[in-house]
């Protein structure tokens, strides 16, 4: 039951931050996309009007009261047989079989490596479907750096991560993606009560770089 109410509340909840803080950030990393793409944790569809018409995107999301809303959304699009939807999460087995290696020209991660359970594993996968000089859009909520900022995250993540469907308060997503192997392009870090992190990377062109 929490995780339906999560889900079928989840963009009333985040409105004033979307239209406030966050739509523009995410027109500015999606619009300028081409080619394959891959939206991990699609959610509600949220990221689908900044998306070129050009452009092929695989989207997936583990949760199935999450999915039809993004259905809908994509259905008002002027071309909705661009985006195509799995309720499936990307560490599961049968991502194998859906994304081939290389194939990849963008990974798209908002406001969700905060909640896969291994975002080791999901980076090293973006790199292997990626195509070198692919690009890694990154849009996420981190880990304070100041230490007593940082502390109350770790105090509350118990609570957060019940009521958002195992959301991490306090991931540090930016460290981790700094020990990634892809190479930074652009990052921003801003504050929404809490320290969010904007970014793209790129999958190097070649084991040399």
């Amino acid at each position: 039951m929490p995780h339906r109410i999560f889900g079928n509340t989840y963009d009333f909840f985040m409105y004033f931050l979307e239209r406030r803080f966050l739509r523009a950030r995410r027109k500015r990393l999606l619009s300028g996309l081409t080619g394959k793409i891959l939206e991990v944790g699609v959610g509600t569809g949220v990221n689908f009007e900044h998306y070129n018409p050009d452009i092929e995107v695989t989207g997936i999301d583990p949760s199935p009261y999450m999915i039809p809303q993004a259905e809908k959304k994509r259905a008002l699009l002027l071309l909705p047989n661009r985006i195509t939807l799995f309720n499936i999460g990307c560490g599961y087995p049968e991502m194998e079989k859906k994304i081939v290696p290389l194939s990849l020209d963008a990974v798209v991660c908002t406001l969700v490596l905060c909640t896969i359970p291994n975002p080791e594993k999901a980076l090293v996968n973006f790199k292997k479907w990626l195509k070198p000089g692919g690009r890694l859009v990154i849009l996420e909520h981190i880990r304070s750096h100041r230490k007593i900022a940082g502390k109350l995250q770790d105090i509350f993540n118990p609570v957060w991560e019940k009521v958002t469907e195992g959301c991490q308060l306090n991931r540090s997503t930016d460290q981790l993606l700094m020990f990634s192997g892809f190479r930074l392009l652009r990052e921003e870090r801003f504050n929404i009560g809490i320290p969010f992190y904007e970014a793209e990377y790129e999958k190097p062109q070649s084991k040399d770089e």
